[in-house]
């Protein structure tokens, strides 16, 4: 962004600093500098006050001259720059080309002066506007007249030169206590006070930060958080803005994430008051990049935050604070269901169903009691290894064993933990059991079942149980089922002799064999090793010392189930919200992100929506897109299970497809079959579509996105898209789910828990 060597281009280092207590500058101290670097390089204001070239923003390229004073003053252009970076003001286009390229019936209200738009913005702020009151602006003057007078200049200029050599004179009504003023005897102009001082830097400013170029502080706004303030107020004033009001247009938002980007200003986990700059800053400057990351942070610390008391805090805008209440009070609710249940690993939906019935089905081959006990075992394990890490479970801080900062089961603590079991899903996981289980069903189908294995059967069962136990009821892992240790893994005669089997099943094996065993039914492409899997292999195998295959597989399950109610206690804690880039070593959650749409371009009934399938493809509703993707759903979407998921299907597709060009209505192929595992067998193109729409349902959970036809905006209204089922398009979504049975009877069907 900055050419190092160039007047004015000076390297920037981060303002998160020890702010300083001083509430102006000495008197022998500079009356301009360049900020963001370290000291205060004097910024020579002379060229400003004389109406001279300012070197930095003189582009010999540009089209537009930019003059400071009146054309009374005598005094030249300050900047010469492309008109292209003013092109999203309807003021300055005015100033530049009259009435031609901007209605100025269009344009804001009049107004003699400058007026905050909107109650919380001038909140503890001085008048910031450059603008002088006695200036009339565009879209003050008479619109006709102004056009006509306008065009037929430009027109009569354009016929002089050619149009790539057109030039325009920019002359901006800044209010400044040298107008009108005349010189003196000696001709030396009348010197500028400290205010004009302000309104000239104010000005260079705006220009410098739609360049690039590095910003100037003056004893009256000497931080980056005052000067973008008083941009902001300039780029409202000037009237920048994109279509739908969003932004201040692409050239000043592609500007300012460059600024948050290079002076760190998203970096706000470390500093309460530079918490509360970045959601300021990111409502009064239009950034989504900077709102988003200060309020996710801004919630995870509330608390702290209400405490400090800063007076930068009130100018947040009302809507946000209330956003920012709701945010924290759901974070509350969620850190007090799901931590804890992981404090003592206590998991009672597991054992309240078929687990804990003495007349189920399963009891018949089902050995549950089993399954308990080696549950119950490597939940002692796993308390015994997490105490052994910490010092203590839950954590305690500053023990000798770690260095957090924060007692309990904080952010750093479950992330840590959810990449352990994270490790250990990726051993266990059964790749080729896609899930048969939905959302919102309550009951599995029968004809579904009838080829799984049994002890698949009765694990689903269990997992759907637990799943919907307490609310919020957690999705069904794509993959659900564990592999499970069988003989023929060990040996090749084994499933010959249906007499040899079962008594070789019931006979204990012995170490070596217990090893290989337990080797070949672990995915060996899984993390070979770590601290928390070394752990957990060298467990598993002690466990299963003197047991015989069935015994292991009993075993296995247990800690699969283990597993499972871990991982599906943490995704709505751990998986941070979207587009997140400063986590590292934060102890509080970063889960809550903002919702319905930006305060200041959205209200809640315009916020920004999309149109999903609904009930496995048989119907489409409207609905805001961040209840989707902020969801429980869409939570649990960009989790581990789902990530891996996707990623296992798309290999598997790649490997079974032929190389005959892809069918016109394959749309979901990133969302293919799992991958194969040792000796699997392909399956015919038929087999892996069939398969790639059960993977592609099961991952997507109940809403899928649609993609909008070409041309339409995913904000505001849209024609609906026609669906290609039976469905009456015309339903409400409660309608939809309404009108469907009770029982599915396709496979892998999906849909939107009420």
């Amino acid at each position: 962004m900055l050419a190092p060597g160039s007047p004015g281009k000076l390297k920037r280092r981060s303002i998160f600093g020890k702010p300083s207590r001083k509430s102006h500058v000495e008197a022998s101290g500079p009356q301009a500098w360049i900020v963001g670097h370290e000291g205060k390089p004097e910024y020579n204001i002379a060229a400003l006050q004389n109406g001279d070239k300012i070197a930095e923003l003189w582009d010999d390229l540009g089209d537009t001259y930019v003059y400071l004073f009146p054309r009374t003053s005598g005094k030249g252009a300050s900047f010469r720059v492309e008109s292209t970076i003013y092109a999203s003001s309807t003021v300055l286009t005015q100033l530049a080309y009259g009435g031609i390229y901007s209605n100025p019936i269009a344009a804001a209200p009049p107004r003699s002066h400058y007026e905050p738009a909107d109650e919380n913005a001038s909140a503890g702020e001085p008048n910031i506007s450059p603008i002088s009151p006695a200036t009339p602006r565009p879209s003050e003057l008479d619109s006709e007249e102004m056009s006509s007078k306008a065009s037929r200049e430009l027109m009569s200029d354009s016929l002089e030169l050619p149009h790539e050599h057109t030039e325009i004179a920019l002359y901006l009504p800044l209010k400044l206590s040298t107008d009108g003023a005349v010189p003196t005897a000696t001709g030396i102009p009348m010197p500028c006070t400290p205010e004009d001082i302000d309104t000239l830097v104010a000005t260079r400013n705006m220009f410098a930060f739609l360049v690039g170029q590095s910003l100037v502080a003056t004893p009256k706004r000497q931080t980056i958080f005052n000067i973008f303030m008083q941009v902001s107020e300039i780029l409202k004033y000037y009237e920048f803005s994109n279509l739908d009001g969003s932004t201040f247009g692409e050239i000043a938002a592609s500007s300012f994430d460059s600024y948050v980007d290079e002076l760190h200003l998203a970096d706000v986990r470390t500093s309460i008051e530079k918490t509360i700059e970045g959601v300021v800053l990111g409502e009064r400057m239009r950034s989504v990049m900077l709102y988003n990351e200060a309020f996710v942070h801004a919630v995870g610390k509330y608390e702290q935050i209400k405490t400090f008391r800063s007076p930068k805090f009130e100018l947040i805008s009302k809507n946000t604070r209330d956003r920012m209440e709701r945010a924290s009070m759901d974070l509350e609710i969620r850190q007090r269901n799901f931590t804890t249940r992981l404090i003592e690993f206590e998991f009672p939906g597991v054992f309240s169903g078929i687990m804990n019935s003495k007349t189920s089905e399963e009891r018949k081959t089902i050995r549950f009691e089993a399954w308990k006990a080696s549950f119950m075992a490597i939940r002692k394990h796993i308390i015994n290894y997490y105490k052994t890490k910490y010092g203590s479970w839950p954590p305690k801080a500053n023990n000798k064993k770690n260095t957090l900062s924060t007692d309990g089961l904080n952010r750093i603590v479950l992330q840590e933990m959810y990449q352990d079991f994270s490790g250990l899903y990726d051993l266990l996981v059964d790749r080729e059991s896609l899930t048969t289980r939905t959302f919102d069903a309550d009951n599995e189908d029968e004809e579904v079942q009838a080829g799984t294995d049994p002890v698949h059967r009765a694990l689903r069962k269990v997992l759907s149980e637990y799943d919907r136990s307490v609310p919020p009821f957690q999705p069904p892992i794509p993959f659900d089922c564990c592999i499970l240790p069988d003989l023929s893994l060990t040996r090749t005669d084994y499933g010959k002799d249906e007499k040899k089997d079962v008594k070789a099943r019931k006979k204990a094996l012995k170490d070596d064999e217990i090893s290989l065993l337990l080797k070949k039914s672990h995915n060996e492409d899984a993390e070979a090793s770590n601290p928390f899997l070394d752990f957990f292999r060298q467990t598993e195998k002690t466990a299963a010392h003197r047991k015989n295959v069935e015994e292991i597989r009993d075993q296995r399950v247990g800690h699969w189930l283990f597993m499972y109610a871990v991982m599906q206690s943490m995704p709505m804690l751990v998986v941070d919200a979207p587009g997140i880039q400063w986590t590292a070593g934060v102890e509080y959650f970063l889960c809550e992100p903002p919702r319905s749409g930006v305060p200041w371009a959205w209200d809640v009934k315009n916020q920004q929506r999309h149109w999903y399938s609904t009930a496995g493809g048989s119907g489409v509703v409207s609905l805001p897109s961040d209840l989707v993707e902020h969801g429980v759903e869409g939570v649990y979407r960009r989790s581990h299970c789902w990530e891996m998921a996707a990623k296992w299907s798309a290999d598997q597709d790649m490997q079974q497809q032929p190389a005959a060009p892809q069918e016109a209505d394959d749309t979901f192929a990133d969302l293919a079959p799992p991958p194969a595992i040792p000796g699997a067998v392909p399956r015919p193109r038929s087999v892996a579509s069939s398969r790639r729409s059960e993977v592609r349902q099961s991952v997507m959970i109940g809403l899928e996105a649609l993609p909008l036809p070409q041309g339409v905006s995913p904000t505001g209204e849209m024609p609906r898209p026609t669906s290609v089922h039976n469905n009456d398009p015309t339903k409400t979504f409660d309608a939809i789910l309404a009108s469907q049975p009770a029982k599915s009877k396709k496979r892998g069907k999906s849909k939107l828990a009420s």
